[in-house]
């Protein structure tokens, strides 16, 4: 078991790619706390961690919101006494132009996306520096690299999490604490379901959007989880400051056609 003994708190775990981290790191071996503000779901998921003989507790959060990221911690703390891996997993998806979107849809997208990473390794980073280090990562975004139309808000959310990343494995090296990012391409996930079934045409999308990989699909939510508990575990015990790609290619491949987008 890669993550034995281990104390990992996943963010946005009550589905997608947070629930099929969870659900892995717990099978692995780490107490894993859910950290979601659905409430339903996120029990669900602690239940089934238990059902399959792990252990883990949920704890209802809002990670743009300080008050409500610092309980969560101190619950984690109470209940098993320290954490040792951090996955700063939770985000909202924007997919509006810059001139169409709110302050409101802004805020929102860089408080969850960008602000939640901060508050999350900011109460964190302390119990880790008294533990003798840690693993923290935050799910960033292959768009964060690359550009897609109407993305612009999220992918400067993103870009924001891999600055944050480089800047914090500077700073906390000295303290054992690893920190590092996940670069997704397309998952299919029930956000992703809301999206593409907002559209038009959903299963038009859903191929257009496979078809921008190098391997032609979508990922599975287990497959950016396989690449998680690398990060989290002991395996990647040299590895600090990078941005680690997951995306079937979708960052290497040049479009033949300028303007691209999977709503069309």
């Amino acid at each position: 078991m890669r993550l034995k003994n281990k104390v990992a708190i996943v963010t946005g775990a009550a589905s997608g790619i947070g629930e099929a981290t969870a659900i892995l790191f717990a099978q692995e071996g780490a107490k894993v706390v859910v950290a979601d503000i659905n409430e339903e779901k996120g029990r669900e998921v602690v239940q089934r961690m238990r059902d399959g003989g792990g252990e883990g507790i949920f704890v209802k959060t809002d990670v743009s919101n300080e008050a409500q990221v610092k309980q969560m911690v101190d619950t984690v703390v109470k209940t098993y006494g320290t954490v040792d891996v951090l996955f700063n997993n939770a985000g909202v998806p924007l997919t509006k132009e810059i001139h169409e979107t709110t302050e409101a849809e802004w805020d929102l997208v860089m408080g969850v996306d960008l602000k939640g990473v901060f508050l999350c390794s900011k109460h964190v980073i302390p119990i880790m520096m008294d533990h003798g280090g840690g693993s923290i990562l935050s799910n960033s975004s292959a768009v964060s690299l690359t550009a897609e139309p109407g993305l612009a808000a999220y992918g400067a959310a993103k870009g924001g999490i891999n600055a944050l990343t480089r800047g914090m494995a500077l700073d906390y090296g000295r303290y054992n604490i690893r920190v590092n990012a996940l670069c997704p391409g397309y998952v299919d996930t029930p956000l992703g379901d809301d999206y593409f079934n907002s559209l038009p045409d959903p299963e038009l999308a859903r191929r257009k959007a496979g078809a921008l990989h190098a391997l032609g699909r979508m990922a599975k939510p287990i497959e950016i989880a396989y690449a998680a508990l690398f990060l989290a575990s002991d395996e990647s015990s040299f590895v600090t400051g990078e941005c680690l790609v997951v995306d079937a290619g979708l960052s290497v491949i040049v479009n033949p056609a300028p303007g691209f987008n999977v709503q069309a």
